[in-house]
């Protein structure tokens, strides 16, 4: 795996400053966004009586949503940055 270093702008690591001290003084809140899942229901709805025959477990939806976060990290890698001190 290809790893870069890049170096943060003032600005950015201000930002990022700031976000951490944010988390260490300020209440915490989880955000939930609203997602059309109809297409995965109705796929699902469609192959999972086939694919517990063959597999013998039920077809849930992490392997979906597994599938969308590599893809969307194989996309745009800096989602999956860290910040070094």
């Amino acid at each position: 795996r290809l790893e870069k270093r890049v170096k943060l702008s003032p600005m950015r690591r201000k930002i990022a400053e700031r976000l951490v001290e944010g988390q260490s003084t300020a209440a915490l809140l989880t955000t939930f966004n609203e997602v059309d899942m109809s297409n995965l229901m109705n796929l699902r709805n469609k192959y999972k009586d086939q694919f517990e025959k063959v597999h013998g477990v039920k077809l849930g939806f992490m392997s979906a949503f597994v599938a969308a976060a590599t893809a969307a990290l194989q996309e745009i890698p800096a989602v999956n940055a860290v910040i070094d001190d």
